[in-house]
């Protein structure tokens, strides 16, 4: 029975245990921010829809009586409706700039589904980053009670100083603020993490010490840069309306009136009017268009300096980085791991004094943090690029 409670309990716990691709997933269908970056996508085809339709009619009707001192007069009634007709190919202009700044929020849309993965990737990360110093530390804590335990008895048989009893009391009681830091740390991020992607909070697995591969990335096809390219095309088009718009609009209207010499008889009519752009052609707003598609012009080339530098940036430290785990991995930890064992063996044997041993401990749990930390600093750097390029 006590084994079948094992099983449930441990297969309830994997269940609610989720990795990074699992948590990434849920998060691009629940995340909050990525939803008001998708309705806001969604908005461009009303903008869409408008572009294309006509201009709505405009009505006017008119109700009257003309009267002199010698007659009582006669009603007069007249009935008009005027429709603005989209001559010079002002329609097309307005559905092409409709239609590109809609397929430009899309690759906006892109990037922030980018960014978000890449935020999501190194908070994951740190946590896990968290998780490795908690099993460090603890692991530290439970060396360091089994070294008080001996020293507590060598005390007691006045083979050992009191004040190595108070050091290692006061060296315990850090590892434990540290470690419950630590573990409050933790909560806080999971926190953040599960907030940030809009589901329920959960446990999280994964491998902190599998590295990803860099890979390139191509700065013509990021979706910013995609971006900044449509809606400079959609100024132009812009631009192109506003001169169509500066060109007469013509208006056709039809037309009703009461007959006023035949009672009750109406007499009906064609009539064109339009606009004489003689003081003003929309100068204004073409020289505002113009600035505006010179301004993305130059953030888009900012970026993608900005873009190339930071990819380059990645590269070299994340190769520079690599090469330090390798020394570490190879030289600094093997060699602290064997000098501690021979320090405490030498402590036991009274051949070093507990100082020494202490100082030995302390650097080889030091240096299992450092490599932990230049896992994280990879992971971290691995995330940037997920923003720039986004998962591969």
């Amino acid at each position: 029975m006590y084994r079948m409670l094992f099983v449930v309990l441990f297969v309830i716990n994997i269940s609610y245990s989720e990795t990074f691709k699992q948590i990434l997933d849920e998060a691009l269908k629940n995340s909050p921010y990525i939803k008001s970056f998708e309705y806001q996508k969604n908005a461009y085809d009303g903008q869409i829809l408008k572009a294309k339709s006509l201009y709505n009619p405009q009505i006017n009707l008119e109700f009257g009586r003309l009267a002199s001192q010698t007659e009582s007069g006669f009603a007069l009634t007249s009935l008009s409706i005027t429709q603005q007709l989209r001559l010079w190919d002002e329609k097309d202009f307005a559905v092409q700039s409709a239609v590109l700044q809609k397929k430009a929020q899309e690759y906006f849309y892109s990037q922030q589904r980018n960014i978000l993965a890449g935020q999501l990737y190194q908070i994951f990360y740190e946590i896990l980053f968290i998780e490795e110093k908690i099993k460090i530390k603890e692991n530290e804590l439970k060396n360091l009670k089994e070294l008080y335990r001996f020293i507590k008895k060598k005390y007691e048989f006045g083979d050992a100083l009191l004040i190595d009893v108070l050091r290692l009391e006061k060296d315990i009681s850090i590892l434990k603020i540290e470690l419950g830091n630590l573990k409050a740390d933790k909560i806080s991020k999971k926190s953040y993490l599960f907030s940030l992607a809009g589901i329920k909070l959960t446990n999280i697995e994964g491998d902190f010490y599998k590295l990803n591969d860099l890979y390139n990335v191509n700065t013509n096809n990021l979706p910013l840069l995609k971006y900044y390219d449509l809606m400079i095309k959609s100024y132009d088009s812009q631009i192109d309306r506003q001169r169509a718009l500066a060109k007469p609009q013509i208006s056709l209207s039809i037309i009703a009136e009461e007959d006023p010499t035949a009672n009750g008889k109406y007499e009906f009519g064609i009539g064109i009017s339009s606009t004489l752009p003689i003081f003003y052609k929309n100068q204004g707003e073409i020289i505002r268009l113009i600035n505006k598609k010179k301004s993305l012009i130059e953030k888009s080339r900012q970026y993608k300096l900005q873009y190339t530098s930071q990819i380059n940036a990645i590269q070299n430290q994340y190769k520079i980085l690599k090469s330090q785990i390798g020394k570490v991995d190879n030289f600094a930890i093997k060699s602290l791991k064997e000098s501690l064992k021979i320090a405490e063996l030498g402590y036991k044997e009274g051949s070093i004094t507990f100082l020494e041993l202490s100082n030995i401990r302390k650097q080889y749990y030091q240096t299992l943090i450092y490599k932990a930390e230049l896992y994280y600093q990879l992971h971290n750097l691995y995330g940037e690029l997920i923003k720039i390029g986004g998962i591969k």
